[in-house]
């Protein structure tokens, strides 16, 4: 697929990163040097240009004859207005728009509504993600599938919960979910139904939403989390703070920019605003901030998050959730043992990769970069139509997660029969490609 990407700051250049070795890459930007530099780390070609003038769009749309556009710019109006001139010059080009405001998130052509045909919200999405992961206890981390209707979740397992112990296939979970892995010691098992469960262990389930707060409750909640604290006033802490406050739950946030704090309390019903730095003790202790049920970070600066998360665990903060947005910071919050962590560079990567690949094998990469998930569909040329699971040879590392047929999902027992039109959803590592091929074919790779 031959795909322009308009604007090289921090979106553009994720989105690059990820699609480069895949598909042909040309990225318009005005800066020069930024240009300069994405060249010589990429296989990218470059357009020093205003990616907002019309002849720029039309002219980048015929010589390269794109297939998608994606519009990275800061603007969240000029992403829309790059989408909706390379429709009027390419009506059949695929147009994607990043967009932060809420206000911006205007119908999608899914929706009925020509021009842009996916939005996608770095910031609107971690607000969601960290929803997730304050009213799930026991979670450090969530991934939402939503063309499959269905989510992700790691849960972490402490000495006191009611399932440790316990062998997964004895487990009273709920229905409609499954456990499909568990890391244990930095090692990933698939092979999972008699494994007992132990203290330390990270569970992955898969399943509606609701049987993920059906199992958070199935291990045990001590004390439901009712008291959150957001540090800074930025889009994800506003957005955070709204769906919080929607659930009639205890929610403060924190900010020393005054004007900021003004306008906060007169759009955020039901949250309590403070005007004051966090950073500063004093303000830590009269804010009671480390004793809130969990402590949440989305300020713009890596260091700041860092500083934050590291006081909150010497302080024994029940839960800190915190984000970072340069990846080579990812390395140094994993070191200082906090799991709650969302890497800005990941929600792209994964909403870019799911709007360049088709739905049929969207692809989702995991906790760790060398694993993912992805759909592998039954047709007459696949080597799963009509084979039971049972009699599969499935490589170690590789699990069969959960079956789309039709309205219904499946979670697949050794009696299963895989049959045309099933979407298969598989949870994998990369370095267990060729294993991969052996089992649903080449064609059914994605290339990632």
């Amino acid at each position: 697929m031959k795909v322009i990407i308009v604007g090289a700051g921090e979106v553009g250049r994720v989105s690059a990163e990820t699609i480069a070795n895949i598909h042909d890459v040309l990225v318009i930007e005005r800066d020069e040097t930024v240009l300069n530099i994405l060249k010589s780390r990429l296989n990218v070609s470059t357009l020093k240009a205003d990616g907002t003038n019309p002849k720029t769009i039309q002219y980048a749309i015929d010589n390269h004859d794109a297939d998608m556009i994606i519009a990275t710019l800061g603007s969240d109006s000029a992403n829309l207005f790059v989408c909706l001139m390379a429709k009027r010059f390419k009506p059949s080009i695929i147009t994607v728009s990043s967009v932060n405001n809420p206000d911006y998130m205007i119908e999608t052509s899914a929706q009925g509504v020509e021009g842009v045909d996916t939005i996608i919200s770095p910031e609107l999405i971690t607000a969601q993600k960290m929803y997730k992961l304050c009213t799930l206890e026991n979670a450090i981390d969530y991934e939402n599938m939503a063309n499959m209707d269905t989510s992700v979740a790691i849960f972490t397992v402490e000495p006191q919960h009611d399932i440790v112990g316990k062998v997964v296939m004895h487990l009273k979970a709920p229905a409609d979910c499954t456990v499909f892995a568990i890391y244990r010691e930095d090692v990933v098992h698939t092979e999972v139904e008699t494994m007992e469960i132990h203290p330390g262990d990270r569970i992955c389930v898969f399943g509606s939403d609701e049987a993920l707060r059906g199992f958070n409750e199935l291990m045990g909640v001590e004390y439901p989390a009712r008291n959150f604290v957001i540090l800074g006033g930025s889009i994800v802490g506003r957005n955070l703070a709204r769906l919080l406050a929607s659930d009639k739950l205890n929610v403060k946030i924190i900010d020393r920019d005054e004007n900021l704090c003004r306008e906060m309390a007169r759009s955020l019903t039901g949250v309590a605003i403070a005007c004051a730095d966090f950073i500063d003790p004093d303000v830590q202790n009269n804010e009671n901030i480390f004793r809130s049920d969990a402590l949440i970070t989305t300020s713009h600066a890596d260091d700041t998050n860092l500083l934050m998360s590291m006081t909150a665990q010497r302080h024994n903060s029940r839960k800190v959730i915190t984000r970072y947005f340069t990846k080579e910071y990812e390395d140094i919050f994993q070191y200082t043992g906090i799991e709650t962590i969302i890497g800005y560079y990941r929600i792209i990567t994964n909403e870019i990769t799911k709007s360049t690949i088709s739905d049929e094998t969207a692809i989702m990469t995991a906790r760790d970069q060398d694993e993912f998930y992805f759909i592998h569909m039954v047709d007459s040329q696949s080597k799963l139509l009509n084979r039971y699971l049972g009699d599969m040879m499935v490589p170690e590392g590789v699990r069969i997660v959960a079956v789309k047929r039709g309205d219904s999902l499946i979670y697949p027992r050794l009696d299963s029969m895989f049959q045309k039109d099933d979407a298969v959803i598989v949870f994998t590592s990369f370095s267990r490609r060729s294993d991969l091929i052996r089992v649903f074919g080449k064609s059914s790779i994605p290339e990632v």
